[in-house]
């Protein structure tokens, strides 16, 4: 795995969802195939998916913990499941950013609520990232998103495509 440096390594955690969204991109990909990381030193960011990783949230910690022993490259969170504030918080604690993503109306309610608690939270010190997808059709009134990088009227992709630069492997 040498000359990763600089790249970017997205980390499938596991594929259980409680979507089944019918576009999802791990439905184009032979996720059992994928190698495993030997190591996460040499990468330069890792992303945490998966399936959906707050399903597990024992597992995003846990993962967390093993990467910051072999490196500090920032350590970003992908997400729908927002609704366990206290938890999100906590691991958002522990890591450089995360990306949410509004697949629906039932997300934005939970969404607001964090947030309503990220904007206490931080205090706009804002040190993380802070991302957010919002798929076509949602909209969010009044709602202040001055601390987030918006993405909105997404749509799903077919036959998804990784980024230049990134390199998909799923935990063991």
């Amino acid at each position: 795995m040498a000359n990763n440096i600089g790249k970017k390594l997205r980390l499938i955690l596991f594929e259980d969802c409680n979507r089944n969204c019918e576009g999802c991109c791990n439905k184009d990909w032979n996720i059992s195939g994928l190698p495993s990381p030997i190591s996460f030193k040499d990468w330069g960011l890792v992303m945490l998916t998966g399936g959906e990783p707050m399903l597990r949230p024992q597992i995003i910690k846990h993962t967390v913990r093993m990467i910051r022993k072999e490196t500090d490259a920032p350590i970003y969170l992908y997400t729908a499941k927002v609704d366990n504030i206290p938890l999100v918080l906590e691991i958002l604690n522990m890591i450089d950013g995360i990306t949410i993503t509004l697949h629906d109306n039932g997300d934005v309610q939970p969404f607001l609520l964090l947030n309503q608690a990220m904007a206490r939270e931080y205090c706009n010190n804002i040190v993380k990232s802070f991302r957010l997808n919002v798929f076509k059709n949602i909209t969010l009134h009044h709602v202040d998103l001055a601390n987030w990088i918006v993405k909105d009227n997404i749509e799903w992709i077919k036959n998804c495509q990784l980024p230049d630069g990134e390199v998909l492997m799923k935990l063991v």
